[in-house]
């Protein structure tokens, strides 16, 4: 057991009681909430989960919110780096598991990280969250459904190698049944 939660409130919303098991994922589907007046989803709830549910991992062990994109250097813009030299260089992953990896979202190992759309950068930042760290914490928010998917099934790859995750998604995009193969999958409403 990773993470034993005796469900808490926040800002609003009721978290029920859940556990995070290695090799499952918690998937929270948020009831969109804006933030203030010129918010427009339920995003921000994240951090804040992240930072209650910090205090009951083991080991002094950090799960961040995987970013929307993943660092760059100066000397990348200047010699743009492709998808395999960043995966290669930065995460010392070997050709046949970068190619099995960027498989999932049809990625060309090729391609320059420069280059790469707002889905397909975010889906890369969490192909990268998830060499970095045993326990992996990213949301959907915006990603089309075949992008949801996609990302779904990659993660229940990573899970069945012993990762963990926690993910975030909006209530109103919840389907009638919810995948729950090594996912539980959690309503987040509004208390009112």
């Amino acid at each position: 057991m990773l993470i034993q939660n005796q469900g808490f409130y926040l800002e609003g919303f009721d978290f029920p009681a859940f556990t995070l098991n290695h090799g499952e994922m918690v998937r929270f589907w948020v009831e969109a909430a804006p933030q203030s007046q010129t918010a427009t989803n339920g995003s921000w709830v994240a951090n804040k989960v992240i930072a209650s549910m910090q205090t009951s991992l083991p080991g002094g062990e950090k799960i961040r919110l995987s970013p929307a994109r993943v660092r760059r250097s100066f000397f990348d813009f200047i010699q743009p780096i492709t998808l395999e030299g960043y995966l290669r260089s930065r995460l010392n992953l070997a050709t046949p598991a970068i190619y099995e990896r960027l498989s999932f979202f049809s990625l060309a190992p090729q391609w320059k990280l420069k280059d790469l759309g707002y889905a397909h950068q975010k889906i890369f930042a969490i192909i990268c969250a998830f060499q970095r760290g045993s326990i992996v914490c990213y949301d959907y928010y915006g990603l089309a459904p075949e992008s949801e998917a996609q990302l779904t099934n990659y993660v229940k790859a990573e899970l069945g190698l012993g990762k963990s995750a926690v993910s975030f998604d909006d209530l109103s995009y919840k389907p009638e049944n919810p995948d729950t193969e090594r996912i539980t999958n959690l309503d987040i409403r509004q208390r009112r």
